[in-house]
């Protein structure tokens, strides 16, 4: 397994020789994502999968979502690409959602519908979730992104379903 490790070790030390600076630190982000990740020990949280920690989607115990802006979210314009707040929005609901589950139960996004209202700029987004109506297996939710100034980005509107119920 060593030898396996060393070879893949020095392929590698191979492709990252022939990046740019950019590339490299677009690597190095990618890379900080792995320790992050194992530095979340908060029995609230529930840990960020993947793609949320490559979006710089955080969760804060108030049950809100904060997603970092930088070149892992934006768009062509230098603003958050769409894609980016929809995962947010997703996100921020889909934890809220996780907290009242009971043992065995999982949920699965059904439709998330997003309206864009202002480009998503500045420091960060932040993401409010709002649970309107939880059946048996269904869940109605919103969700408001706003920009670290205030001004209202997004705003989202999902049906989430809970399986797994006794």
């Amino acid at each position: 397994m060593a030898d396996n490790n060393r070879g893949r070790l020095d392929e590698l030390q191979k492709e990252l020789a022939a990046l740019d600076q950019k590339e490299l630190d677009e690597v190095a982000y990618v890379l900080s994502l792995y320790g992050e990740s194992s530095r979340v020990s908060r029995p609230d949280i529930v840990p960020m999968h993947f793609l949320g920690r490559f979006l710089g989607i955080e969760q804060h115990s108030d049950g809100t979502a904060e997603m970092k802006l930088g070149a892992q979210n934006e768009n062509t314009y230098g603003v958050a690409q769409g894609g980016a707040v929809y995962t947010l929005a997703d996100v921020a609901i889909g934890f809220s959602i996780l907290k009242t589950l009971e043992e065995g139960e999982k949920v699965f996004t059904l439709e998330l519908k997003v309206n864009f209202i202002e480009k998503g700029k500045g420091a960060h987004l932040l993401a409010v979730p709002v649970i309107l109506r939880r059946g048996r297996s269904t869940v109605a939710a919103e969700c408001t992104i706003t920009d670290n100034n205030g001004t209202l980005v997004a705003k989202a509107l999902g049906t989430f379903y809970i399986s797994g119920r006794k």
